[in-house]
This record gives structure tokens, sequence and C-alpha cells, in this order.
């Protein structure tokens, strides 16, 4: 990992550690917020149930002391019913209390509106009744309950029954219902009779905004519990319940899968419980779960989006400073185009701005240095050549004229004017192949006049090649080296041919003759060094002249390295008893110089 770390270039790493670095602080800050959520979760959820037993058991507490103190409006009269349930019943007075006892109940019904159904029984068998919706009850089938029989038994005078079916009634439905029992005492404290109050479940407990739970928890259960495990109420079931065979319906310990807060009412053995599911916590952490993993992955997205960005804003100009460079290898020493921020980055690109335009600028110095220096060797090396062959031909003038005067005189005066005015003038000017295949000829011309041979030249070269640029006396020296080393004793003339052509980028001369060519030793001497000369490990003047016999080839060798580099040169392509033959190599300067 490392190693692959070390090879990624600096843009891939910023984006590798800023990423690394975003997504390990992004995603253990959204664990911890997850757990810390999680955690807040289930003690919200505990703290709601408990506030919700709470109620449940506030409720609980004022519906018993509601129907407490309702019943006490009953008791006020209890005169009125101990005089009733005297034996025998006084007809008369039971007349004139009936109505009474009537308005009385419906009293009590109108007083709290979740009766379902009222009734007072007496111990002589009389009972008065009423319900929300005319309900009686039958009252024998009523006396027959096991729970009024352990009421009667009992010395409790208030009972609440837990939730069972009132079959006893002539209502439509039976749904579950809860009883509140009221033993009736006479002056004399002997129970005279009981009231029976029957009502709808749902007035015990009142939950309230039921809502706002379930926007927390789904799935909560109110259970409200006696001393023997009879369900009083159970938010879970409807209205029509599934009993046991006594009638009621016993409250289970849940599972596992359930939570429980619990409270018990004092001095009553009634006990609350407020359950809630833990699978519902699992949906809410798992909805969480996914919240968190979504809001991860967004962030590691815009970390990712921002590290690209920063990279590329930081490597962008790095980059084009490594392009310049590279440029600057190839001796192209260009600034770098743009602007750059106030920073380490945008510093060193305006050095290095600075410094390409110094070195640009030193480069042009150096190089018109250089050129200076080339043009001063090159009309050092012309002026060697010139001197020594005006000298020969003014020499071969001179003895003529000494011979006899005639036409001949002048017309060598004239060739060798034309030669030497063409080798001053064209020095810095453009001298062309055809100026220099005019030259040589007229040299040639000139010495056939001088030694009165019939030394033959022979041109193929296309017009094409005429008009490249050379550089001056290109192939006058190795004309008169073949004229000069090669001549063949006894033949009158010799016969030399130039040829062009090109040769990808380069133009290739050959000057071959028909001479007696050279020694193997010397051959390989002279091929020596013109190499050398091209490659610029040598100078002329590195080498002794032997009797300057080659002076001229390793002249044209030097020039050729000056004008045009090492991608020039001559060499000598063969020399056998068939003759010799120079090869020369030029480039063509209108190719890089398009004003030439």
């Amino acid at each position: 990992m490392l190693e692959m770390y070390r090879g990624l270039k600096i843009r891939h790493k910023l984006i590798a550690v800023f990423a690394f670095i975003c997504v390990l602080s992004v995603t253990a800050s959204s664990l911890n917020i997850y757990f810390a959520a999680a955690r807040n979760l289930d003690e919200r959820t505990e703290s709601f149930a408990t506030a919700m037993n709470r109620q449940v058991v506030s409720n609980m507490e004022n519906f018993m002391s509601s129907y407490k103190g309702l019943i006490m409006a009953v008791l006020v009269d209890s005169d009125v019913l101990a005089g009733l349930s005297k034996d025998p019943v006084d007809i008369a007075r039971l007349a004139e209390n009936r109505p009474y006892i009537s308005r009385l109940l419906s009293r009590l019904v109108t007083m709290q509106p979740n009766i379902i159904y009222a009734g007072i029984i007496l111990n002589n068998g009389q009972s008065f009744q009423t319900g929300t919706t005319g309900e009686q009850a039958d009252i024998p089938s009523l006396l027959q309950k096991d729970w009024i029989r352990e009421i009667m038994e009992s010395g409790s005078t208030f009972s609440l029954i837990p939730m069972h079916a009132g079959e006893y009634t002539n209502r439509f439905t039976h749904n579950a219902v809860i009883t509140v029992v009221q033993k009736l005492y006479g002056p004399s404290r002997q129970n005279v009779g009981m009231i029976v109050l029957d009502t709808a479940t749902s007035s015990v407990v009142d939950l309230g905004d039921t809502s706002v739970f379930e926007h927390n928890v789904q799935g909560i259960r109110v259970v409200v519990e006696d001393s023997l495990h009879r369900v009083i109420y159970d938010s879970a079931h409807g209205s029509s319940i599934p009993f046991e065979e006594d009638g009621f319906l016993y409250y289970s310990e849940p599972g596992s899968d359930y939570r429980s807060v619990s409270e018990e009412l004092p001095d009553t053995g009634i006990t609350v419980h407020t359950l809630y599911p833990e699978s519902a916590l699992m949906l809410r952490r798992r909805d969480m779960l996914i919240i968190t993993a979504l809001t991860v992955l967004l962030c590691i997205g815009f970390a990712f989006l921002c590290a690209v960005l920063f990279s590329r804003s930081f490597t962008g100009p790095i980059l084009k400073l490594r392009l310049a460079f590279k440029d600057m290898e190839n001796e192209c020493y260009r600034p770098v185009a743009g602007s750059f921020n106030r920073d380490e980055v945008g510093d060193l690109i305006r050095d290095y701005n600075h410094m390409a335009e110094r070195f640009g600028y030193l480069v042009q110095e150096v190089y018109r240095t250089n050129l200076q220096k080339k043009n001063a060797q090159l009309l050092a090396l012309q002026t060697q050549i010139n001197p020594h062959m005006l000298f020969n031909t003014l020499e071969s003038i001179r003895m003529k004229a000494l011979v006899a005067g005639n036409k001949e005189v002048a017309r060598m005066t004239r060739l060798l004017a034309g030669m030497f005015r063409m080798s001053l003038e064209n020095v810095n000017e453009n001298h062309t192949v055809r100026d220099e295949l005019d030259y040589v000829q007229s040299f040639m011309e000139l010495q056939n006049l001088r030694f009165r041979v019939e030394n033959v030249l022979e041109i193929d070269v296309s017009e094409e090649l005429m008009e490249v640029p050379c550089m001056v006396i290109l192939f006058q020296p190795i004309v008169e080296n073949s004229l000069s080393h090669g001549r063949i004793e006894d033949t009158n003339g010799m016969r030399i041919r130039i040829q062009g052509r090109r040769d990808g980028e380069e133009i290739v001369f050959s000057v071959s003759d028909n001479g007696t060519g050279m020694e193997a030793e010397q051959l390989l001497l002279i091929s020596d060094r013109l190499e050398a000369i091209r490659s610029g490990s040598i100078t002329m003047n590195s080498y002794a002249e032997d009797g300057r016999q080659h002076i001229g080839l390793e002249n044209i060798a030097k020039r050729l390295q000056l004008q045009y580099g090492s991608g020039a040169g001559l060499r000598v392509a063969y020399s056998n008893e068939e003759g010799t033959c120079i090869e020369i190599r030029i480039l063509d300067l209108r190719d890089t110089h398009p004003s030439l």
C-alpha cells in the first residue's frame, strides 16, 4: 500500500489523503451522532412511557375519586333507601319515593356521561335502574354473578370490577364494561343494598393526544390490572374481547420484545403497566442508521468533489510549470501564461517566468556571439583558401605573360576576376547551388587554359536543387584536389562528375573523378579526420599539415560543421583504382528559415 501511495502523482495523493481524512472524520462523527441519537431515543422513549404511565395512574385515581364522589350524592339519601328496604314493603311509601329515586339515578347518568347503566338493588329484592339508552338489567342474572357474591361477602364498601361482558342487560351488543359497586348502609350501619354502575372501558383512561407518542414509538400498550391480575383496562383490545370462562381477561407478562414501565396505586392493589415494543425502537434505529449512512455517503461525495477541485487548483499550475520545464529542455524558453494566486506555487511560477525571460535573453546573446564567432571563422577559412588559389593562378598568368601575350591571358584574367569577386561578395549573402556550380565551371575552365588539358566537368543536379542555399566554395576545393592528386600521367585530362539528390530532410552531393585514388592507409587517416571534425571533437589545427594536400577537404568539413551542425558533413564514399568519390551532406536552410 505504501509503495502504491509513493507511485501516485501529487494530484492523486492530495485526493486520496483529503478523501481519507474526510471519510474517517465524517464516519466517526456520524457513528458517534448515531449512537448518541439511539441512546437519546431510548431515554426519551422510556421517559415518555414513564410520563404516560404516570398519566394513566392519575386517570385511575381521578376515575375512582370521581365515582366515589358521585356515589356520595346517593348516600345522602340513604334514609329513603333504608326505608324502602324494609320487609314487608310499604307500598304507599314505595309509590311515593320511586319517582324520586328514578330522578336520582338519572342525575347520576347525567353527571357522568360515561355511565352506560345505573341501578340500585335493595336487599328485599326491590330494584331501581336506568341507562343512557334505556338499558335494563336482569336482576336475578346479575345477582348470580360470582363477583356480586364476592362483593356481598367481603367487607369492602367500594369495589371496581375489571373488564367483563355486560350480558345481564338488554343491550343489543354486550361489549366490555367496567362495573363500580358501592354498598348501601342504613342509619344503623346495616347493609340495605348496593349501587351498580356500568361504564365504558374508554372512560377509565384518557391517553390524550396519542399521536404524540405514535410519532416517537409505534405500538404503545397500556394495561391496568387489579390485585388478582384481572385486566381493568387494555388499550390493545377493541370493543369485542374474548373473555375467559369466568368472564374476565387476565394480564400476562409481555415477552422480551417489549419494555415496560409499571406503577401501583396505593391502597387499591391496582397496577398500571405501559408497554412499548423493542421492534419499534429497532425500526427507528434502522431509520436513523439509513439516514446516517446516506449522510456519510453524501459527505464523502462532497469531500471527494472538494478534493478534486482543490487538487486541480493546486496541481494545475504545477502541471503548467512542468510542461514549461519540458519546453526548456527543448530550448524553448517560454513563460507560463495565466494569473496565479499569491501563494508559494504562484511565487514559484513567477520566479520561473523571470528565469525563463532571463534565459531567453542570455541564449539570444550567446547565439549572436557564437554566430559572430562562426562568421569570423568562416571568413578566416575563406581567407585561408582564397590567397592560396589566387597565388597559384596569378603565377600561371605571370608565366603565360612571359612566354607570349595573347587572348588567353585576357580570358584567364577575366575568369580569375569573376571567381575572386564571387568568393568575396557572396560571403554574407544568399549563395545557391547554382552560384557554386558556376564558380566550379569557371575554375575548371581556368585550369584547362592554364595546363592546356581537356578536363571535363559533368553536372547532374535538378533545377529544384539549384536554388538550395549553400555556403561559398563548397565544390571547388574537392575538384581542385581531384585535379591535383588524382591526375593520371598518361592521359590528357580527367572526368569529374557532380551529382545531387534528396535524402529525406538532407541533400546529398557527390563529387567523383576517374583518377588514381588514394592508398588504404591514407584513406583511413583522412576518413577519421573528417569524422572527428564533423562530431566537433577536434579542429583543423589539431593536425599538422602534410604538404597541404588535404587542407581543402578538412576546410570544407569544418565549415559544414560550423554552418549546419552535426547533421551535415563530408566523407570519402570510395577511393580506389577507378577513382575517388567525395560525398557532401547539407540541410535545406529554407525548411528552418523560410525567409531564405
